[in-house]
């Protein structure tokens, strides 16, 4: 690991830290009105689904992996038919396997 990404994940350590540290500091057990509290719910799903469109397809959708795509959307319909977390891992890695033979 490099110094310089080093100190990167140090510092978005701190960063983290800072901002939820900051949220019960400043409110001081108030309760947030409903809409923003749905905002700061939906914050981390779509940061992850962003992220992840980002890894799977690459800079201007280069790197996209058909087999892949199937996989993530078996997950999708695993978690959809209440199969858990388990049930997704486990569609996303058999549907991408089986894709990558075919292809």
């Amino acid at each position: 690991m490099t110094p310089s990404m080093l100190f990167t994940v140090v510092a978005f350590a701190l960063i983290n830290y800072a901002l939820k540290a900051a949220g019960p500091v400043v409110l001081h057990g108030r309760k947030l009105p409903p809409r923003v509290s749905a905002v700061i719910d939906a914050l981390a799903p779509a940061l992850l689904a962003g992220m992840l469109v980002g890894s799977v397809a690459g800079p201007r959708w280069s790197n996209l992996d058909p087999a892949l795509v199937g996989g993530m959307v078996a997950a999708a319909l695993a978690w959809l038919a209440r199969g858990g977390q388990l049930g997704g891992v486990v569609a996303c890695m058999l549907v991408t396997a089986l894709l990558r033979a075919m292809l």
